[in-house]
């Protein structure tokens, strides 16, 4: 279907160039066209050619797409053997807009090209941003849905915007890194446009994309584990040795808050925790009861209290990892939502 679909763009974007002038003699051809059911059914076929970016903190990905749109008009049968090319303003078009697009390069302008049986096919490649609803409660084990959602100006009841399975495809290699990508199909839907009062035909032509986790396993998490289990070996220290077991415990908060930092310049300000967060504000809790344990026990071992101190001591070294799994296995298998 890919190959297909590629080779339909590459033959079309050919054909342009040898395609002839149409000569129409009919002036009345821009008004909507008359069909049996009532309204025109513009079939679109969609194609992915590359996804070179996704930006998580702007909720927008960088895309290259060919777009090709197809409806009949039964004034426009003509006696060539092959398509001929029409300018825009020659005859009616269904006003078709990218409504999630923020910027758009055009490789080069769109041309309509009328079939010798009436039917219209106008081709568009563009290169740009486009936005997207992104849900990151589950980052950084998340998948996100991009989608290109097509609009015509015209009303429902004149015009649908409508696709399959077997028009839509992308390459099979993205320039895009840390992230799979998968045709998941369209959605065809009603939106209603508040300061015209009209409703108008919508189409979604969604892709799946499933995060690849290797990156923040290794440079996050796996650092995070670290920092906390490094605050266990206080527990290890001799009683006496007060200072380095209050430094290694406040030198490992710190680096809870560094970490913070970090992640908040990869994510979009938003209201809720994603699942890393959960992580991070219950390892930082750990690790403030570290700090607290170590201070009882030093204060117990201050006040002469030595059996009461080194029995703390004792516990917290079999305590500290037993919660820090606990945390691990709620927050990463969804055991409950109680964090």
């Amino acid at each position: 279907m890919i190959r297909s679909l590629a080779g339909l763009v590459v033959l079309l974007f050919a054909g342009q160039v040898f395609a002839e002038a149409c000569n129409f003699r009919d002036h009345d051809l821009g008004t909507l066209p008359n069909t049996d059911s009532g309204l025109v059914e513009v079939g679109i076929h969609l194609y992915l050619n590359d996804l070179t970016k996704i930006e998580d903190a702007q909720q927008s990905f960088v895309s290259d797409v060919f777009i090709r749109a197809e409806w009949m008009d039964s004034r426009l049968v003509h006696s060539g053997l092959t398509p001929c090319t029409v300018e825009v303003s020659q005859i009616w078009t269904p006003g078709l807009m990218l409504l999630n697009r923020r910027t758009i390069e055009r490789v080069y302008d769109p041309e309509l090209n009328v079939a010798p049986d009436g039917r219209v096919i106008k081709v568009l490649r563009a290169y740009g941003d486009f936005t997207f609803q992104a849900d990151l409660s589950n980052f950084p084990f998340d998948h996100q849905e991009l989608y290109f959602t097509l609009i015509s100006k015209y009303e429902v009841q004149d015009v649908k915007v409508v696709t399959s399975s077997q028009k839509l495809g992308m390459a099979e290699h993205l320039s895009v890194a840390n992230w799979q990508i998968q045709l998941g199909g369209s959605r065809t839907s009603e939106h209603y446009v508040a300061p015209v009062d009209r409703t108008i035909s919508r189409l979604d032509v969604i892709f799946q994309a499933q995060r690849l986790t290797g990156f923040y396993t290794w440079q996050l998490l796996v650092p995070l584990f670290l920092v906390v289990m490094m605050t266990w070996t206080v527990f290890w220290i001799p009683l006496e040795f007060v200072p380095p077991r209050v430094g290694l415990v406040a030198t490992a908060m710190l680096t809870l808050i560094a970490y913070r930092f970090a992640i908040a310049s990869i994510l979009p300000p938003i209201a809720y925790l994603t699942r890393l967060d959960k992580f991070m504000v219950a390892s930082s809790v750990l690790v403030f009861a570290a700090l607290a344990a170590v201070v009882a026990v030093t204060y117990f071992d201050g006040r002469g209290n030595t059996v009461q101190a080194l029995w703390l001591n004792t516990a917290s070294r079999a305590l500290a990892p037993l919660l820090f799994m606990i945390v691990f296995i709620t927050v990463f298998f969804n055991v409950t939502t109680w964090i």
